[in-house]
């Protein structure tokens, strides 16, 4: 077997459906990889997407940022868990040497935590980072408010270096830290069931007002004013793990099912936007309603991806939490789906890149 140590952040579910892309398509082409995954994602993520060999360790393996809802980042709590995060940073990659060394690890892949790359450099193990943008960036731009972030900067960009690639996803910011990068197309995941037979297994008919799936997260959906979105009958919500209950939305568990067949089944979703369900509304072809995101860098190059490959419509953050939906909702059901193709290409590039990496290495003999 050849034991790979997959890090993925758990900031968002954006870094981890993607790796499961990757991942999955690496055992195709090479049944005998076997993926040590290493995330602070919930774990339930993994067993109903993925199969095959691999073992989950949950572990805080990056900081990300410290937000109470999507809509903001508290930038001082950030530094601080960063501060804090990069003192113990000699002990954690003291750690990941035991390990690689215990399960005999010969590659490490990144989505893309710094000091995973640090460890793998300590090690002597090739390794190669994979992301649409990197905590730096992100960083930096907090770095203009709270000087502070400057020095956490240059730690962040110091592990990048580390990485001996990076494979980049669209819709990315810059990434100089890199000593080499190769771009890659879009890795998303498509729906693999029909809407007509997801919709039924909802109960759902053809006579059913559209169905709008609300893909927040449960502490996020508290803060939706339901009783203004139930208004009339025109649209049937769909909800995952909500804690309170409400008569005037569907609410699924989080892990009844991929959530690809669920946005292949709504006719619109609504959320913020993330790599994760900008690309998989893309790839499904499900229009996207959406709000905006403070201190996200990010923000502006998915909203820029989706206005070229989606049919989508912005919410004010106001609107948005007290649920005046209806007017951007009705536009994007009104539009006909007329945005140029976006190949989603980028799990079987990934795997044909690392794939020849590892080749390249074994043929100078450098592993």
């Amino acid at each position: 077997m050849l034991h790979v140590a997959y890090y993925i952040s758990g900031h968002g579910y954006g870094h981890a459906v993607r790796s499961i892309e990757i991942i999955r398509s690496m055992a195709q082409k090479n049944p005998f990889y076997f993926f040590h995954i290493k995330t602070s994602a919930p774990d339930w993520l993994f067993p109903l997407n993925l199969e095959g060999n691999y073992t989950l360790y949950h572990q805080e393996i990056d900081v990300g940022t410290v937000q109470h809802s999507f809509h903001e980042v508290d930038k001082i709590a950030t530094l601080e868990k960063l501060r804090k995060f990069f003192s113990s940073a000699d002990r954690f990659i003291e750690r990941e040497l035991h390990f690689f060394s215990d399960v005999q690890v010969q590659l490490v892949l990144g989505d893309i935590p710094p000091l995973a790359f640090a460890a793998a450099y300590e090690a002597g193990i090739p390794a190669i980072a994979i992301g649409n943008f990197s905590w730096d960036w992100i960083y930096d731009a907090y770095a203009q408010d709270i000087p502070g972030f400057a020095e956490m900067v240059e730690k962040v960009q110091e592990c990048y270096q580390k990485a001996d690639l990076l494979l980049r996803l669209p819709f990315h910011g810059p990434t100089p830290a890199f000593r080499a990068v190769k771009d890659i197309g879009l890795v998303a995941r498509k729906a693999r069931r029909k809407a007509t037979g997801v919709r039924k297994m909802l109960r759902l008919t053809n006579s059913s007002p559209p169905l709008v799936l609300i893909a927040l997260r449960p502490e996020d959906l508290e803060r939706v004013d339901f009783d203004r979105l139930a208004g009339g009958n025109r649209y049937q919500f769909l909800v995952l793990g909500r804690k309170t209950y409400t008569p005037h939305a569907l609410n699924l568990p989080q892990d009844l099912m991929p959530f690809p067949e669920l946005v292949n089944a709504a006719d619109v979703v609504v959320s913020k936007p993330g790599y994760g369900i900008v690309s998989e509304c893309i790839a499904n072809k499900t229009p996207l309603v959406y709000t905006s995101r403070k201190d996200f860098p990010e923000y502006d190059v998915l909203v820029e991806g989706l206005k070229a490959y989606a049919v989508s419509a912005y919410i004010p953050p106001d609107d948005f939490f007290r649920g005046n939906w209806h007017e951007p909702l009705e536009r994007v059901l009104q539009q006909t789906w007329d945005r140029p193709d976006l190949p989603v290409t980028g799990a079987q590039e990934a795997t044909s890149h690392i794939h020849r990496f590892l080749a390249q290495i074994i043929s100078t003999g450098a592993a």
